[in-house]
């Protein structure tokens, strides 16, 4: 039988590690939605065709900015989740937790980006394979 501090501490121990990186990726896909929302204002505003052309490139270089960032911390967690597997003293049910926590964050942002990408008619839609849903792929 494992102590009861032990398991405290792996239950903290992944919290610490993915808790502030799930956040980021939360903040990250609301700033993505917040872009496509300031964009659909911009165009509707601006008919002329370069400025409403500029407008796209400036929201494109953010939303990438942005969600470059989300797959920093989205790596971030799927790596803690793996090194907490490796641990003896593991909690599987705070592991399952984080990767549910996990994989509703990458779902939220890949609809957010999915929604941005309407902009660009020459972009089909992307939807991931079952083997690129898996955390840590």
């Amino acid at each position: 039988m494992v102590p009861l501090g032990t398991l405290i501490r792996a239950n903290t121990r992944l919290t610490r590690r993915s808790s502030a990186d799930l956040r980021a990726i939360a903040r990250a896909t609301k700033r993505i939605e917040e872009l496509s929302v300031i964009l659909d204002r911009q165009i509707k505003s601006d008919a002329r065709p370069e400025e409403q052309l500029r407008h796209l490139r400036q929201a494109t270089g953010q939303i990438t900015r942005t969600a470059n960032d989300a797959i920093q911390a989205y790596r971030r967690v799927a790596h803690a989740l793996r090194t907490e597997a490796d641990h003896a003293d593991m909690d599987r049910d705070e592991v399952e937790r984080a990767s549910r926590n996990l994989s509703e964050a990458r779902a939220k942002m890949l609809n957010a980006l999915e929604v941005a990408s309407q902009r660009y008619p020459w972009a089909e839609p992307w939807r991931p394979s079952p083997a690129e849903s898996t955390p840590g792929k």
